[in-house]
């Protein structure tokens, strides 16, 4: 058995405020401590299984950190070289966190993730290297959609009646694979169920606004990506200082020690619930708060 064989199956618990609920999926509890650990292992799974690498070969992301963190665990795990192609005002945890899993680590000017994904295609042209290519990669949806997303309808279904159902299911953007895939079974399960995409507000691209610089990383690289908007049924942002605010709040009331980006889907949750008198949603806690001490 090896480290990549537990992710996956991490608790679904509820916070409850004023007589609303937001179902929280832990995915802080995945090996490297991020939702992104789903994504990664399935795209390395489907690759071996095609016999596109092989040990010692050489693969290459372009990430804001958590998805750079999943792939730097597969590779030591699994005997691959990583390079990780990554925007300078990243935490300066997250660049430790990859350095000691053993990758290569190259910085692109702040918050540019078009010129990371630039550089990581150039390198993978030139060189051979395995593209895990997160942003376009339709596997991204396939594993949220044939993983996540059932794990998610077991799970609220244990938890409660049959007639008593989640009313929206929040998660910020930054690939889309989450929202697009777990998204599209919940609404298969859940009819009705609305799709709400969180953004950072000083990087509201999915609102109609100019790509800008934000402290909530993981969501809001710049782009929708994979995002279809005509399945998203509304957009929320929260501010920066909000989602920093709220992921204290979480430590403290909750003993939830979680990443800025679940602060965000969190706020995000109870206000959409408060606006449309709704109850329930689901939402996911995205990443542990400790790759976050020198920004929180």
């Amino acid at each position: 058995m090896r480290l990549s064989n537990y992710v996956g199956n991490t608790p679904l618990i509820p916070i409850t405020l004023g007589g609303y609920t937001a179902w929280c999926k832990c995915e802080f509890m995945n090996p490297s401590g991020s939702v992104k650990d789903r994504m990664a292992t399935y795209i390395i799974n489907d690759a071996e299984r095609r016999g596109l690498i092989k040990k010692g070969d050489t693969l290459i992301e372009a990430t804001s950190g958590n998805t750079g963190i999943a792939f730097a665990m597969l590779a030591a795990e699994r005997g691959y070289k990583m390079k990780i192609v990554m925007p300078c005002n990243m935490s300066e945890e997250r660049k430790q966190m990859l350095k000691f899993y053993g990758a290569e680590l190259i910085e692109v000017p702040a918050g540019d993730f078009d010129e990371a994904i630039a550089v990581r295609d150039d390198l993978s042209d030139a060189r051979g290297y395995f593209n895990c290519n997160q942003f376009h990669n339709p596997l991204n949806i396939e594993a949220h959609y044939k993983i996540t997303g059932p794990e998610l309808n077991k799970q609220f279904r244990s938890y409660s009646r049959d007639d008593f159902w989640p009313q929206a299911f929040i998660a910020g953007t930054g690939t889309g694979g989450t929202i697009m895939g777990a998204g599209r079974y919940l609404q298969e399960q859940f009819p009705g169920m609305n799709l709400v995409a969180v953004e950072p507000e000083e990087s509201a691209v999915m609102s109609g606004y100019e790509p800008g610089l934000h402290g909530i990383q993981g969501i809001g690289d710049g782009s929708k990506f994979l995002v279809d908007m005509d399945k998203i049924h509304n957009v929320m942002t929260v501010h920066t200082e909000c989602a920093k605010r709220v992921a204290r709040h979480l430590a403290l009331r909750e003993g939830l020690f979680v990443g800025i980006s679940a602060g965000a889907n969190v706020m995000a949750s109870f206000q959409y619930m408060r606006d449309n008198n709704i109850k329930n949603v689901i939402t996911i806690l995205c990443d542990r708060g400790e790759r976050y001490f020198s920004c929180l």
